[in-house]
């Protein structure tokens, strides 16, 4: 199982990304969980509910995080320092657009799941 999670400050455009990328891209190894925005459902970052997601996704193989700007990124830095280092070793930050990266991504999970081939096919989308 791979795990994706997409953070974004709001709970809609993560759970549209999600919801874009379930009807777009079937995969049962590939399980995709929106973090927006606070507790209140407000615009901004909940790090504890996203490194609860994390922790919850210890059996994935690898987890995949998807930011969208600012302090999303800094929950996602932060959230990876907090956590177990063997938890963190299965964690990788993409830096891409939140949406085209993980549609980019979850494609390649189809066409070769391997760590480097995500991590290649969504650096394409940097440059």
């Amino acid at each position: 199982m791979i795990t994706f999670i997409v953070v974004s400050h709001s709970p809609k455009i993560s759970e549209g990304i999600v919801d874009l990328v379930n009807q777009m891209v079937s995969n049962s190894n590939l399980q995709i969980i929106p973090v927006g925005g606070t507790e209140d459902h407000e615009i901004g970052t909940n790090p504890l509910y996203l490194q609860t997601c994390i922790e919850n996704s210890i059996g994935s193989e690898r987890i995949y995080l998807f930011g969208d700007i600012g302090s999303s990124i800094m929950s996602i830095e932060m959230v990876l320092d907090m956590i177990d280092a063997s938890l963190r070793e299965k964690c990788f930050y993409l830096d891409a657009p939140i949406v085209e990266g993980t549609f980019v991504a979850a494609v390649q999970t189809l066409v070769d799941p391997s760590h480097e081939a995500i991590v290649n096919e969504v650096s394409k989308l940097s440059k």
